[in-house]
């Protein structure tokens, strides 16, 4: 078992290691503890401190040397690749205590190109990337832009097969079933404020896996 929190904590947890998860789905966790302490404990709450947690159930009040529960749900749409996640216990004084989750979340959906770099833009300037999207299980893919970044950005999608055993030199003409996609900009906005550079998240819907989030990364600078 490990220890949480700083020296004076209470608790030991048992390490809770969730392996490989798929982006989109939510996993019950369960962890593990013990008070090793002379002391009842009274949690007034029980939180992650990341994004993900939720639907936390736990013990209100933990006697001396009582093994106790925490249960809760994790939500892996928006995390992707190697996480640890602190889950706060608050006891009633609001004095807190750390227990650790930690896991990798891979998302189904692979992208040629998840930055795309539109340089110094100014509202007229037309710019179109092309880039290729697939499942590394080789299923096809029915992909379409988020409804509400179509008035920034236009995408045209056509199916093909890819070649993917080389990531950096990706081929068409192979066996693997891949979207071809041509971003293009339609008009950007530009916010209020006076903030230069420009960074919008591009998101798509998949058919396929509809609780994943598959999106990437516009970003340059705005032209004065």
């Amino acid at each position: 078992m490990q220890n949480a929190g700083k020296v004076a904590n209470p608790f030991v947890f048992e390490p809770v290691d969730l392996g490989i998860l798929q982006q989109g789905i939510k996993k019950n966790v369960e962890i593990n503890g013990k008070n090793v302490s002379s002391q009842l404990i009274e949690l007034e709450n029980v939180f992650d401190q990341m994004t993900g947690g939720e639907n936390f159930v736990y013990p209100q009040k933990i006697s001396p040397g009582q093994n106790f529960k925490i249960n809760f749900t994790l939500n892996t749409a928006y995390i992707e690749g190697d996480f640890v996640h602190n889950i706060i216990l608050v006891d009633t004084s609001g004095t807190p205590y750390i227990a650790n989750v930690k896991g990798k979340v891979e998302n189904p959906i692979v992208f040629s190109e998840r930055y795309l770099d539109i340089g110094f833009y100014k509202k007229g300037v037309q710019k179109k990337w092309t880039f290729y999207v697939w499942n590394k299980d080789k299923k096809p893919l029915k992909l379409k832009l988020k409804p509400e970044l179509q008035k920034e950005f236009k995408a045209e999608f056509k199916d093909v097969k890819l070649d993917v055993s080389d990531f950096e030199n990706l081929k068409e003409g192979g066996n693997t079933p891949a979207v071809k996609v041509s971003l293009s900009v339609v008009e950007l906005e530009k916010p209020k404020n006076s903030v230069k550079s420009i960074r919008k998240i591009v998101t798509f819907i998949c058919e396929n896996f509809p609780n994943a989030v598959p999106e990437l990364q516009v970003t340059g600078y705005w032209e004065e």
